[in-house]
């Protein structure tokens, strides 16, 4: 991982976004696309575009979170900054994070091999329970499943939360240090959209 970690730039993929919510034992099922990189120093840019029946777009950059709503030409912009270290480290677990870094902020184990339908080698699955009081506010375990063969990447994250709530990302095509445009991460609006900013 320490390897992958040191040579990881960028990566694009498709993806399946389930959303679990225990209170009513309910799952929602999102897919779209996404493409991220590294930012120095330390930091990351990315773009997910969902293109299941909630369109929208989502850019993540210095600290600050946009989401773009094309049906109703809404763009909502969230300031993360008190919390933009934590939100780097998540964004980054499985790819540009070394097992040195990752074995500093997380409690590591690995759970066992799992054959995943779809996958041609057994993954390992290995669960992180964060050290910082402060990220355990927001995200109770990680779990990751790594290919045992192959590039270190996790095909799969599980992020549960205090609330028994989880969300499970499944990437597909994973293209790991593809060439980017220099503004493919760029959120592109059209004219006339209405700008909000949540929680201010």
């Amino acid at each position: 991982m320490d390897k992958a970690a040191s040579g990881f730039n960028a990566m694009t993929a498709n993806v399946q976004y389930v959303t679990h919510t225990d209170v009513i034992n309910d799952d929602s099922t999102e897919t779209g696309t996404v493409a991220m990189k590294k930012v120095p120093p330390g930091e990351v840019q990315g773009l997910v575009e969902f293109v299941t029946a909630d369109k929208r777009t989502v850019t993540f950059e210095k600290r600050k979170i946009q989401v773009y709503y094309p049906k109703i030409k809404t763009l909502q912009i969230w300031n993360l900054d008190q919390h933009g270290e934590q939100l780097d480290k998540f964004l980054m677990i499985g790819f540009g994070t070394s097992g040195t870094e990752l074995a500093k902020d997380y409690d590591m184990t690995v759970l066992g091999s799992e054959t995943v339908k779809g996958q041609d080698s057994p993954a390992i699955r290995l669960q992180l329970i964060p050290k910082s009081a402060e990220a355990r506010e927001y995200v109770k375990k990680l779990e990751l499943w790594i290919p045992s063969e192959g590039d270190p990447y996790p095909f799969r994250e599980k992020i549960s939360q205090p609330s028994n709530d989880y969300r499970l990302v499944t990437y597909s095509d994973l293209k790991i240090n593809p060439p980017l445009k220099a503004d493919a991460l760029r959120l592109k609006t059209p004219p006339g959209v209405k700008t909000e900013y949540p929680g201010k």
